[in-house]
């Protein structure tokens, strides 16, 4: 058969033809005495076989695997004709059965043609069979002969096409070709319409093609927040900035309340020419500076303002030209204050100019906060303190040595001209609330997150008979901010010293709340590794366009927003080097209480930008190199100098009998020889450091007292005194007005040092009214035979340091003497 039609007709056509004949089908004798095995075909004609008189020859059986084996062919022995029982069956006698190929049966002529016997139809004198039609089958026997799918022509198709104009100059030649009388160029036509969805989606695919390959590297990642991701793995934190701090000086006004509370929270804002400095909560002038996006603060923590702290005096015990000291850590006060306690902040300001007593002249760097340690304003009988030369009433005050004056501070002085008595030249400012920058932003709707599929996806398994459950994919919620940029803020420690306020460096943390719905509030952490997923806990990511978006957990770091859950986040706008305004820059409160003046006398400091991306692929591939161990000499020096109680160090490996020792000598920065608590820490925190194998001992340094004896010789017209004083004060007492150390400052000396004759001869030299300066002495005091002075310098050991302090009660730490000659 070399046709296959869906219908077949050709049967019923030869049953209603007078003559024709033909095969209606095959079977193979399989069970039963007269069956022999397979060997036996029944085959069935379509009329009465009693009339055909068929035999072997005129029969054809071909096919099998016989076929190519002449040695095994299927021979037809015999044909038993049709009997009136079985009118239209022939029975065909074979030699053998045939294997599991199909085989074909023909009725032909003769032996030597392959047309059919006289009165049989072409189509229908050949059958198909197989001898083990009877066997158990998989499947039905029936054959499919379908039709192959036509053959399609590839379109011409750019496939490099990458971006949204590409992809619509594709679909539009593709639509040209496929409907070239339906597709319009009109932008309001549908298909046009429909053209640019696609392509905007194509593009928005191949867009997340090209950066999952971009943002998977460190030096080609366009993203910060993935930045942020790859230096994680490098335990590399990138800095979000801070934000900037400020004292902020607050004068009651005359009708206000005394004392005057003034909760944490309250905004601050630039002055504004014409507004007066106190803007009520509710007023339209609040909700304009809030509004306009100007640069704000906010007060850090409640405070109670009193008016008598607005400005106070400083007492000068009946003395006039007086000044605080540099580094002085206490003052009297005019009148007695009962309103000051211990943490209160205190600022030193001067309000005139000292040598013409004009407001305008006062120099706005003289301006210095202190923290309060210790108010004392009565005696050991507590009776109120008081000048026992007059009666006035008096207040010490005390701060820390770290905010300790840093410049001398003016309090009272004579005008340059007239001679006119000047007081109050510098005063006191209470009233100090530390504040920071950020504007609030209250109860922002993130969204809702979105529903999960319906029911997990089962699909087969590879093994029989079971099946796979695929876990629902979990809902994408990433929710960013509306505003920004985002502050952070570093902690805020009350009892710290007023200058550590503004030069605070501890890791600044996200002001950002965010809660559900269901009254949980999620913290913000900077990564959810060391989160279970019990907890609800989330993470703040900001973009390169300073977008803050949030992460949250997947169930195993972190818990997973449940679907349906609806977020709302609270959160400060503000950050950076922006909030460092410069001094008497803010000028209004919003409060409703009368205030009379409102500013910050200091600058705000602390604010600082965040880390630029180019920043973080430069530093973030080195910072995680930094050397947690000690393997050379100087690895010990370094590491022990880590400690700002050490000023310098310096290690030495020793053989010690059996093993080596790392001996690690110490100068510490007080200047005395290190405590005992101080070697026990440096040693606690170099064992963590120390090489396997190698001990450890902690030990001060050498300490080399010099001995230096200088001759000099005065100028006639300077007093020899003057000049000694001036000699003191270049070589041990240091300069005080500008703060330059003196010569032999131990600060000035260093681990093997060697000390040369001629800066000392040349300092001498420099001094005005100093003639000639003769260097006589110049020894160490271990060693007094090595004469320095005529070598012009002193050698010193690789763990000695030289001294020459000049104290008396150490003359061990060296010796500077004047021998003074001439002048007056």
């Amino acid at each position: 058969m070399i046709y296959f039609c869906s219908q077949q007709n050709r049967r019923a056509l030869v049953l209603q033809h007078p003559t024709l004949n033909g095969i209606d089908y095959l079977e193979v004798c399989q069970s039963g005495p007269d069956c022999g095995g397979g060997r036996h075909l029944l085959v069935t004609l379509l009329k009465d076989a009693r009339k055909a008189n068929l035999a072997p020859s005129q029969m054809r059986i071909a096919g099998g695997s016989a076929a190519g084996n002449p040695a095994a062919p299927i021979n037809i022995l015999s044909v038993t004709q049709a009997t009136n029982q079985a009118p239209l069956t022939l029975t065909v006698n074979l030699d053998q059965p045939g294997d599991f190929s199909t085989f074909t049966f023909t009725l032909v002529a003769n032996a030597s043609t392959n047309d059919p016997p006289d009165g049989f139809d072409p189509q229908l004198a050949s059958v198909d069979f197989s001898f083990k039609a009877g066997c158990a089958a998989l499947s039905d026997c029936l054959p499919n002969n379908c039709c192959p799918p036509p053959a399609v022509t590839q379109p011409d198709i750019n496939y490099l096409a990458k971006d949204y104009d590409a992809f619509v100059q594709v679909m539009a030649d593709r639509m040209a070709v496929l409907a070239p009388g339906m597709f319009e160029s009109h932008p309001s036509d549908t298909g046009v319409a429909a053209v640019e969805i696609l392509a905007y989606a194509a593009d928005r695919l191949s867009y997340q093609q090209d950066a999952v390959a971009t943002e998977a590297y460190l030096g080609t990642a366009r993203s910060r927040i993935s930045l942020r991701r790859h230096t994680k793995l490098v335990d590399y934190r990138i800095g979000e900035g801070a934000n900037a701090r400020a004292w902020v000086y607050v004068k009651p006004g005359t009708t206000a309340p005394d004392p005057l509370n003034i909760p944490a929270g309250i905004l601050l804002f630039p002055r504004v020419p014409g507004l007066a400095p106190s803007v009520g909560t509710s007023s339209r002038e609040a909700q304009q500076l809030e509004a306009s996006g100007t640069l704000g603060f906010a007060t850090m923590q409640a405070a109670t303002l009193h008016k008598e702290q607005s400005e106070i005096y400083i007492y000068t015990w009946s003395d006039t030209d007086c000044c605080l000291t540099p580094g002085a850590t206490e003052a009297t006060l005019v009148g007695r204050f009962t309103s000051l306690q211990p943490g209160a902040v205190l600022i030193f300001e001067e309000v005139i100019g000292p040598d013409t007593g004009n407001t305008a002249d006062a120099d706005p760097a003289k301006r210095w906060a202190v923290r309060l340690t210790q108010v004392q304003s009565v005696d050991y009988l507590n009776r109120a303190l008081t000048d026992p030369l007059n009666g006035n009433p008096i207040t010490r005050i005390y701060w820390s040595a770290d905010d300790a004056l840093p410049f001398p501070v003016c309090i009272s002085s004579q005008t340059a001209t007239a001679g006119t008595p000047l007081k109050n030249v510098s005063v006191l400012r209470g009233n100090v609330i530390p504040a920071d920058h950020g504007l609030w932003q209250d109860w922002e709707d993130l969204g809702t997150v979105p529903a999960a599929p319906p029911a997990p996806v089962t699909t087969a398994s590879c093994t029989c008979g079971s099946t796979d459950t695929v876990d629902a994919v979990r809902p994408h919620f990433y929710p960013s901010l509306a505003q920004s940029p985002l502050t952070f803020a570093r902690p805020f420690d009350a009892t710290a010293a007023a200058s550590a306020f503004l030069t605070d460096s501890d890791p600044a943390s996200p002001v950002l709340t965010v809660r559900d719905d269901r009254d949980r509030t999620w913290t913000i952490l900077d990564d959810l590794l060391s989160s279970d997923g019990s907890q609800t806990v989330a993470v703040a990511e900001i973009e390169r366009d300073n977008t803050v978006f949030l992460r949250f957990g997947d169930g195993q770091y972190g818990a997973t927003p449940d679907a349906g859950d609806t977020f709302q986040a609270r959160y400060r706008v503000g950050n950076g080097t922006a909030g460092n305004i410069g001094r008497d820059t803010l000028g209004h409160i919003v409060v409703d209480a009368d205030i009379e003046e409102v500013r910050n006398p200091l600058p705000a400091a602390g604010g600082t930008d965040p880390e630029t991306m180019e920043h973080i692929r430069q530093q973030a591939p080195y910072a995680f190199r930094t050397q947690l161990r000690a393997v050379t000499e100087d690895d010990y020096g370094t590491m022990a100098a880590l400690d700002p109680a050490i000023r310098e160090a310096r290690g030495t490996l020793r053989w010690t009998g059996s093993w080596y020792t790392a001996f690690v000598s110490v100068d510490a920065a007080a200047g005395d020889a290190p405590t005992a608590v101080l070697i026990a820490n440096t040693e606690d925190r170099l064992d963590l450091l120390r090489m396997a194998g190698v001990d450890l001992a902690v030990e001060g340094a050498i300490v080399v007292g010099l001995r230096i004896q200088m001759s000099i010789c005065v100028d006639p017209d300077h007093f020899q005194s003057d000049v000694a004083s001036a000699l003191m004060q270049v070589f041990v007492i240091g300069d005080l007005c500008n703060g330059q150390r003196g010569i032999l400052n131990p600060e000035n000396f260093t681990f093997g040092e060697t000390i040369y004759t001629s800066p000392l001869i040349a300092a001498a030299q420099a001094v005005e009214g100093v003639s000639t300066a003769t260097l006589t002495a110049f020894q160490r005091m271990d060693d007094p035979l090595i004469d320095g002075a005529a070598q012009g310098y002193l050698t010193m050991g690789r763990l000695e340091i030289a001294r020459c302090d000049n104290d008396p009660n150490r003359l061990d730490h060296g010796v500077f003497v004047l021998e003074m000659d001439g002048g007056k």
